[in-house]
């Protein structure tokens, strides 16, 4: 397999047309002025939502003492369905699947 160079001849070359001179690493994988370490921040939004989502994480899926309440209503004939309250949480889902 030949590799050559012209493509990095042309790189440089533009380089040295803006008047930059390209770092040159003085030992293996170092290089003039950097850290040597890469560094990230995170904006705040970002830090919310990852306490948000690591606090999701432990949420169970079921929560078994509200579908025991439920159960026990059903039996028992108390549960009752409002079909307003269906109605306005079926449309307020529709609302929000537009705005996101």
């Amino acid at each position: 397999m030949k590799i050559n160079d012209g493509g990095l001849g042309k790189i440089l070359g533009i380089y040295k047309k803006q008047g930059i001179q390209p770092s040159r690493p003085d030992k293996a994988g170092e290089v003039k002025g950097a850290a040597g370490r890469d560094k990230i921040e995170l904006s705040t939004n970002a830090q919310d939502f990852q306490v948000a989502l690591k606090a999701l994480g432990q949420v169970p899926e079921i929560r078994a003492e509200k579908v025991e309440e439920l159960k026990a209503k059903i039996t028992s004939g108390q549960y009752n369905v409002d079909a307003g309250e269906v109605a306005d949480s079926i449309l307020d889902g529709l609302f929000l699947d537009k705005r996101v």
